[in-house]
């Protein structure tokens, strides 16, 4: 008897096509019957504690400047979240760039400011990140913030794990 006859079936008697069709089709009932048997992926670890993070907006006006307030509900303007309370502004002259005759030159503006805004507020730190009030924030990452009096787009700086008592 052979392996395979000339009407292409495996010994005589099932076709290669239909086999693979069928080895096809139990792979991905198997797949799914192991990812519903098994259950949920256990949930992230991570230790609950208050951090502050500084997040910076760039090129604002005296007026966004003067409408934040420490002391003040900051938000996530997305899902409305409460993030924490800010405990500190600065701000440092924004460079801006000007289209002169000869190229692109960088410029300190005179009417614009990058304001810093340090939010004291509940985290999670974990292995794979830090969550604040469920909104993850890391360093370099951009998030739209607001309060009552303002909104803006914030790229995040820095974070104090351990942030002094104030």
């Amino acid at each position: 008897m052979k392996l395979i006859d000339n009407k292409g079936r495996l010994f005589g008697k099932i076709n290669l096509l239909d086999l693979v069709v069928l080895l096809a089709v139990l792979a991905v009932a198997g797949r799914f019957a192991y990812g519903k048997l098994s259950g949920p992926a256990a949930a992230p670890t991570g230790q609950d504690q208050v951090i502050e993070m500084t997040f910076r907006l760039p090129a604002v006006t005296q007026w966004t400047v003067d409408a934040i307030q420490v002391g003040d509900e900051v938000y996530d303007s997305k899902s409305n979240t409460r993030m924490g309370k800010i405990v500190e502004t600065w701000t440092e002259p924004a460079v801006v760039v000007r289209e002169m005759p000869d190229g692109i030159v960088p410029h300190v503006s005179d009417t614009h400011f990058d304001l810093y805004v340090t939010v004291r507020g509940p985290a999670r730190v974990s292995p794979n990140g830090i969550t604040m009030s469920g909104i993850e924030v890391k360093v370099g990452r951009t998030n739209q913030y607001k309060s009552a009096y303002w909104a803006g787009s914030g790229t995040t700086v820095a974070f104090n794990l351990t942030p002094p008592e104030r």
